[in-house]
């Protein structure tokens, strides 16, 4: 996926800044976006919340949503910026280019997180769903899919470049399924907290 052109009144184009995904070193999530924040560069790190046991406690800890990668937001020739990021291994790529997300996808994983911190299952590899939309609750107006998984189906937000997918809980009657299959509910997500379906 390319980077973005636009047009200027003297016919030369322009590359517009964009979201891209660096991979960094494990562990490293936290303090490479606190460099690149020092060097005002854009970035966006995803957090879920954990809750980890020790001998005398329990405790609710940040930890990345998506291990090992950070999002930010630069112009190309920004770049050379972000390689000096302690802990940075490389952009992440889609033939031989870096992956542009798209802002609508930054947005989306920014709601996720907000309203389901501690609730939020990031899944492996590649599913074949029906195009929904969430029409109801905190996450309306949120495009996804509704997927087959084993525990029965799920609506999940794919997140592009990282060949990864958000799987959320949202009630059955939160959502409508569109694209081929508009109109046809014939399908059941995980329950809501009553326990309706």
């Amino acid at each position: 996926m390319s980077s973005l052109n636009i047009g200027n009144e003297s016919g030369m184009t322009e590359e517009k800044r964009a979201w891209h995904v660096i991979y960094v070193k494990a562990r490293h999530e936290k303090a490479v976006q606190a460099d690149l924040t020092v060097r005002k560069i854009e970035s966006y790190l995803p957090l879920r919340k954990e809750m980890h046991q020790w001998s005398d406690r329990k405790k609710w800890v940040e930890v990345p949503l998506f291990s090992s990668y950070v999002f930010v937001n630069v112009y190309p020739q920004e770049f050379n910026r972000v390689y000096l990021a302690p802990g940075f291994v490389k952009f992440v790529s889609t033939n031989g280019k870096p992956s542009v997300i798209p802002d609508r996808q930054i947005d989306d994983i920014r709601r996720v997180v907000d309203y389901f911190a501690t609730d939020i299952e990031v899944l492996e590899g590649s599913y074949a769903g029906a195009e929904a939309e969430v029409i109801a609750g905190p996450l309306t107006g949120l495009r996804g899919e509704v997927v087959e998984l084993v525990n029965g189906k799920s609506f999940v937000i794919r997140v592009d470049g990282l060949d990864k997918l958000l799987n959320v809980k949202v009630p059955v009657g939160a959502v409508r399924l569109t694209g081929e299959h508009a109109g046809v509910l014939s399908i059941h997500t995980h329950s809501d907290e009553t326990g309706n379906e």
